[in-house]
């Protein structure tokens, strides 16, 4: 796992982010530990744990337990709530967006999923609605035009260079089903062919890396040094600082190594593309 995620999250990234760390300002003012407040609550000490650190999202559930166990008047709930009816597109999201679409070059490492800039519509809509079944059907679409916006500069007559690291499992997970699937696969091994793009996968075999359970992403910017943003599950920070991007560079480096080449790799997503439409 990268260096970086845990105790240095910005809480004004995500309104998740927000009650994971009101959650625990509110927890050690009691003087308690995440095993105390679980009791307390009747959770667990390790979902506590991944609410603080915004690993996981609190359900409503867990937002009443937490407003009872600790007396805070509905905080929790209302924080909740507002995170229900929060738009997809978060300041941080945008500020990226602009940063990529002047980029020279993107670096990108995800572990659970196709990168934004290859996937297929059929394949983001589904990847969409169920992550964010919270979320109404204008935000979705919302969401969903803005990544199909992006994928202007794989078109463009000088895109930037480009270099994609996968996970192996992410092949073979039939998001929206083996026909979206499939498709979502042929797109990518047609992008394994475009001029600006290298595409490696990593075998499952290989275990652990130091990506392993974040995307990564380094941008090379023509008027200002490299930039890293980091996303899991349920929040994204971008880096600016020289040396959490140099962490963030060198975690990627470290992962890149044990990818398979972009030819073999080509031919794994062929192989997983014969397999899906079987």
């Amino acid at each position: 796992m990268i260096p970086l995620a845990g105790k240095e999250l910005d809480p004004y990234t995500s309104p998740e982010a927000f009650l994971g760390a009101e959650l625990r300002l509110r927890r050690e003012a009691r003087g308690w530990s995440q095993t105390k407040l679980a009791s307390v609550a009747h959770m667990t000490g390790s979902r506590i744990a991944q609410i603080e650190l915004c690993l996981v999202p609190a359900t409503l559930a867990n937002a009443t337990a937490l407003d009872v166990a600790l007396e805070t008047g509905g905080l929790f709930e209302r924080l909740y709530r507002f995170g229900a009816h929060t738009p997809m597109v978060a300041e941080w999201m945008e500020l990226y967006i602009e940063f990529e679409a002047t980029a020279l070059s993107i670096s990108t490492y995800t572990t659970s999923f196709v990168p934004g800039l290859l996937q297929t519509e059929r394949y983001m809509t589904a990847l969409m609605r169920g992550a964010r079944s919270r979320a109404g059907d204008g935000l979705v679409e919302h969401r969903i035009e803005t990544r199909l916006k992006r994928q202007d500069i794989l078109r463009r007559a000088e895109p930037p260079a480009m270099w994609f690291i996968l996970e192996e499992d992410l092949l073979r997970r039939p998001i929206g089903g083996s026909s979206v699937m499939a498709e979502q696969l042929s797109h990518l091994a047609e992008m394994t062919d475009h001029p600006a793009m290298v595409i490696q996968v990593i075998p499952t075999a290989v275990g652990e890396h130091p990506c392993l359970g974040a995307t990564v992403c380094l941008l090379d910017l023509p008027d200002r040094p490299r930039i890293a943003y980091m996303e899991g599950n349920f929040t994204g920070q971008l880096f600016m600082d020289p040396d959490r991007v140099t962490k963030c560079a060198m975690s990627y480096d470290l992962t890149r190594i044990n990818a398979c080449s972009p030819a073999e790799s080509a031919r794994m997503i062929r192989t997983a593309l014969k397999e899906m439409q079987s």
